[in-house]
């Protein structure tokens, strides 16, 4: 017996099971779907249109008439009025200033200096251009009488010192190195020299050659004996 199958060809017994799963699941989630679209669509947007237009109407439009009435008619007023005060105070202030500068410190000014000028004046002429006068007086005559004298004492003195003290000692210094060198170390150095040529000279001399000697007329002979008894090449 063959079961019965539908147009596209597959088993009745498998599409059947799923259409009713698709109708029992999927059909109602699908009816939700429609009805929210539908819902959206015909009652939130108009709903939602209708409460912007309510609040752009009766709550955004009134707050920025508000805004703008407050603006015009409370802060700026209230900015200008202390914009002028701030300006009446400054200009007050340096009023101010300028009255007290003209009417009272320079009149002091001039005061002070009317009176102050004749005291510095006689001070000046008086004490401190005499003091002035006397020390550098006293400073000309120091220098004239103690700090030149002295200067030039210092300087013959060193000169003194380097004609008859220093340059006397190293005179002799050369002289007995001189001395020295030609009474004392040049003979030195001659007599080992002497001896070493005429006694150890001699000695080594004699002592190489006797070396040179031994190694020519008996090791060599010797070498070339025994390495033709042993049948060595050279």
């Amino acid at each position: 017996m063959t079961a019965h199958r539908t147009a596209t060809g597959t088993p009745a017994w498998i599409t059947w099971p799923i259409r009713m799963v698709a109708l029992i699941v999927v059909f109602p989630f699908r009816l939700l779907w429609e009805l929210g679209v539908l819902v959206n669509r015909f009652v939130l947007v108009p709903v939602g249109r209708a409460l912007g237009w309510l609040l752009r109407t009766f709550l955004l439009a009134p707050l920025l008439w508000l805004l703008r009435q407050v603006l015009q008619w409370v802060l700026l007023p209230v900015w200008h009025a202390l914009r002028w005060v701030v300006a009446a105070l400054v200009a007050g202030i340096a009023w101010v200033l300028r009255m007290l500068v003209r009417f009272l410190l320079r009149p002091v000014a001039r005061a002070v200096a009317w009176v102050l000028t004749p005291v510095l004046r006689v001070i000046y002429n008086w004490v401190l251009a005499p003091l002035g006068h006397a020390v550098a007086w006293l400073l000309l005559a120091l220098h004239r009488r103690v700090l030149a004298p002295l200067g030039q004492a210092v300087v013959r003195a060193l000169r003194a010192s380097y004609r008859w003290i220093l340059v006397p000692i190293a005179s002799a210094i050369v002289w007995a190195s001189r001395v020295i060198y030609r009474c004392l170390l040049r003979p030195i150095g001659l007599a080992i020299r002497f001896l070493w040529r005429y006694t150890f000279g001699l000695l080594f001399r004699g002592i190489a050659a006797t070396g040179r000697r031994v190694r020519d007329e008996i090791l060599r002979p010797a070498g070339d004996v025994v390495r033709a008894a042993l049948g060595l090449r050279r």
